[in-house]
């Protein structure tokens, strides 16, 4: 697979952004030999069009949302556990929370209403059962 971006300041920002893209890839433990290979491939086609020379002016903007990356946070993972302590969960979490809390409340009625329809079910067959001895009882008390 060949890649390719524009020699400018978006084809730079674009290459960065699929780098981490494919960085992240390649910490999956369980990768297929065929798709190593292919990220090892696209890693090097990056870092080749990443050096390019032109690029040296571009530098890494200190406030570039991609100069903060998943990484560094995983290298310092008790400043996030810190950080979560003084602030608590964000929305988004909160939302998310609220969300896995509605659906397991759904899924345990379901899972009630479907154990009372068995049982339903069960005691049904068994009253059948029932009149079904009682009817043949009659028919043999009739003749």
């Amino acid at each position: 697979m060949k890649i390719e971006f524009e020699i400018n300041i978006n084809g730079y920002q674009e290459a960065r952004k699929f780098k981490l893209i494919v960085d992240s890839i390649r910490q999956y433990d369980k990768l297929s030999p065929s798709l190593k290979s292919l990220v090892s491939s696209l890693q090097t086609q990056l870092k080749e069009f990443l050096d390019n020379p032109e690029f040296f002016n571009f530098g890494d903007d200190p406030n570039d949302d991609l100069s903060i990356s998943h990484y560094h946070e995983l290298e310092h993972p008790s400043f996030i556990r810190s950080i979560r302590r003084l602030f608590g969960p964000s929305r988004r979490e909160i939302e998310l929370s609220k969300q896995r809390q509605v659906l397991i409340e759904r899924a345990e009625h379901a899972e009630i209403s479907a154990f009372e329809s068995l049982a339903e079910t069960a005691e049904i067959g068994r009253e059948r059962d029932e009149l079904r001895g009682k009817l043949k009882q009659l028919k043999n008390e009739t003749d």
